[in-house]
């Protein structure tokens, strides 16, 4: 099996939807199931960021009409309808159906069309980039799927295709607290229960040391250790860093 990517990006004003993206760029969109056909597409996206991000995000999603206008990458129009099926503080779950009409369509309907019903896509959002990966075992069929997009993008998108190097990596692991040093898990949800990451900030870090009886400085590292391990991981693959509890209260210390 061969993985590529297609990465579309889009210039402001070209995508209300993308514009949020744009606009706040600590919003974050993965897929985490997407089923195409040569006539409809079924997915579930998670959309992650901070609260006023979400929010934003939020006011322009319900501002897209349920049977819409929108016009796809290849500018074709499209049917569209969604529900939100889980709502956290940081976090939506969002399902979506859409048709696409005549015209050049999306990469997922395409890429149905070339290769039949079962084609493996999935996709992610932040910035101005939004990109999918395919997953096949017959790379000839990709070629034509970009020429015939590239050919028909519609004004302010601009598309760029590349076979991924390597052994496909379509791991879902997401980053999980419980792999975190007990020291740092507790000191993050120490942070985070304070108000240390609310806005307006309810507590600087030097409150919640106090708070917490420990030291500011150790804190501070473990606070600093585990963020970066969260975005590392989240954004990056599962990158191993030293999360040892020994070593790193040693080096703390």
């Amino acid at each position: 099996m061969q993985a590529f990517d297609f990465t579309v990006t889009y210039e402001e004003g070209a995508d209300d939807l993308m514009d949020v993206f744009i606009e706040n760029p600590g919003l974050y969109s993965r897929t985490v199931s997407c089923h195409a056909t040569a006539e409809t597409m079924w997915r579930v996206d998670e959309v992650t960021g901070p609260p006023e991000a979400l929010a934003a995000y939020d006011r322009r999603l319900e501002q897209l009409p349920r049977c819409s206008n929108l016009r796809g990458m290849g500018g074709c129009e499209l049917d569209w309808e969604h529900e939100v099926l889980a709502e956290r503080r940081t976090s939506r779950l969002i399902y979506s159906k859409q048709s696409e009409g005549k015209g050049c369509r999306s990469i997922p309907y395409l890429v149905t069309r070339r290769l039949g019903d079962g084609a493996l896509c999935r996709a992610q959002q932040y910035g101005n980039a939004y990109e999918w990966s395919v997953l096949v075992d017959d790379d000839s069929a990709l070629s034509p799927v970009y020429e015939e997009l590239e050919a028909n993008l519609r004004p302010g998108l601009e598309l760029t295709f590349e076979r991924v190097d390597g052994s496909p990596d379509w791991t879902a692991d997401r980053p999980d607290a419980d792999d975190l040093p007990p020291e740092q898990r507790d000191a993050l949800r120490a942070a985070i229960e304070r108000g240390y990451y609310d806005t307006p900030r309810r507590m600087s870090l030097q409150e919640v040391a106090e708070a917490e009886g420990i030291p500011v400085s150790t804190l501070q590292y473990r606070v600093s250790r585990a963020e970066a391990w969260l975005a590392k991981n989240y954004l990056g693959g599962r990158t191993d860093i030293a999360t040892d509890p020994a070593e790193v209260e040693e080096s703390a210390t």
